[in-house]
């Protein structure tokens, strides 16, 4: 907790959350009080002097250091103000966030977050209201006791980031986000690639009148490269242990349209620039080649990661539903998290068909071996390629909805019990020769 006065009201609205009103007093030596008074977001850390003669050193708590910085010798002794403080201006700030760099001699350590989730998303979630802190460490996310939020050990926990927010500040400002956006960042841009041309392209951008609605399907698929390996070492009892994992970075997305006249015709087809070295571009999953990333030498629409973010942010705020298939893993790699706090997308906008094809305790069934069953296509056949693998998905969850109207829950199992069959069958690999017949040319029903 932390204590402050705030200053005149006529400061911007990140001034009056967080700034605290300093005052610098200069004695003269005639005897004259110079007072000014100035808002500051940047505080100076003062640390205790230690006495040279002295043969222990005293310990002091890194929180009440930080303490004493901000508020100097000002903060008040209970949890709550006065009816007069408040008056004044002062303010309570509550620690919400620590940011600890996490020390390793082998990999050169990492940062950990341990952030405080109020009562908001516990209700939503949980039906409970209380307040819990989570450890967030890459992909591990678990609650902790407040107590490990904010101990530091220099030794291996050295903090590096401390966020204080305003208590009760909702209250008083509304913090609810608007949609910044504008529907502009659908339509047509320029590449970064200098030598991509209109007869490459790719897409089709949307036009003002096919702007897309709430419900509307957008077909969406995302291709990836490897910016560096896994480092790993192998144990003396022969298991694997993984000291640094792969990092994969989103390369290509692709989104196509999902309803109208121009159904299946993609209208974002972007391939994201890169300054990082990329290890390995994974041309036979992601149809990514070397230069494709290049803007020197690209002959793609290249853009910028931010670009695409953009138009994945509208398109979530709008409401649109989401069909593809591994979405999961896609939204992950992207950070497009379902139920995310900031950048949310809701469950109701998510159509995964890896999930609509399967059955309980049984496999996943890729999106090869579906396409070739259910619509006599034969896809990735050399490399991956998103728009197809987009355009692909949409085909398949509108032959869910045929087989669902046709004869409800029980056909649907019905037809998955012999899409299992004739996977195992095949070793749930598609005939090179053959292009289907599982369920007796599927391609004319849909």
């Amino acid at each position: 907790m932390c204590y402050s006065s705030l200053g005149s009201s006529g400061e911007s609205v990140i001034g009056k959350l967080f700034g605290c009103e300093v005052e610098n007093s200069s004695l003269c030596r005639c005897g004259k009080e110079t007072v000014r008074s100035s808002l500051t977001l940047l505080f100076t850390m003062h640390y205790p002097e230690q006495n040279s003669q002295e043969k222990t050193i005293k310990e002091y708590d890194f929180a009440e250091i930080l303490k004493k910085s901000i508020c100097l010798d000002t903060w008040p002794e209970g949890e709550e103000l006065s009816s007069a403080e408040e008056a004044e201006g002062a303010s309570l700030y509550d620690l919400v966030v620590t940011v600890p760099h996490i020390l390793d001699v082998r990999t050169g350590g990492n940062l950990v977050a341990h952030i405080k989730v109020g009562e908001t998303y516990h209700q939503r979630k949980e039906g409970v209201t209380h307040q819990q802190w989570y450890l967030f460490n890459d992909f591990l996310i678990e609650p902790i006791d407040k107590t490990e939020a904010a101990q530091f050990d220099v030794s291996w926990k050295v903090p590096a980031i401390l966020y204080y927010a305003k208590r009760n500040y909702h209250n008083k400002y509304d913090l609810r986000i608007k949609n910044p956006i504008d529907a502009s960042v659908l339509l047509t841009e320029a590449s970064l690639a200098r030598k991509q041309r209109k007869s490459h392209a790719t897409f089709i951008p949307l036009m003002v009148s096919e702007m897309p609605q709430a419900g509307d399907l957008v077909g969406l698929d995302a291709e990836f490269v490897t910016l560096n390996q896994e480092e790993a070492e192998l144990r003396s009892d022969g298991t694997k242990s993984t000291i640094k994992p792969s990092q994969m970075s989103v390369a290509r997305i692709t989104c196509v349209r999902g309803q109208g006249p121009n159904e299946g015709v993609p209208f974002i087809d972007d391939y994201i620039s890169t300054q990082e070295q990329v290890v390995d571009y994974l041309t036979q999953y992601s149809g990514i080649k070397p230069g494709d990333l290049d803007a020197k030498i690209s002959s793609k629409h290249l853009t910028t990661l931010k670009s695409t973010y953009l138009k994945l942010r509208f398109l979530i705020d709008t409401g649109v539903r989401f069909v593809g298939h591994g979405l999961q893993k896609d939204f992950r790699v992207i950070n497009l998290l379902v139920f995310s706090a900031v950048f949310k997308v809701l469950k109701d906008q998510v159509i995964d068909t890896v999930y609509l094809f399967h059955l309980p305790r049984k496999r996943m069934i890729s999106l090869r071996f579906l396409a070739w069953y259910f619509l006599d296509l034969n896809i990735q056949g050399e490399t991956h390629d998103s728009i197809e693998d987009a355009r692909t998905a949409l085909q398949l969850y509108r032959k869910y909805l045929e087989l669902s109207r046709g004869g409800g829950t029980d056909e649907v199992r019905k037809v998955l019990k012999g899409l299992y069959e004739k996977g195992r069958q095949l070793d749930w690999k598609v005939p090179e020769s053959d292009t289907g017949d599982g369920q007796g040319s599927p391609k004319s029903t849909t």
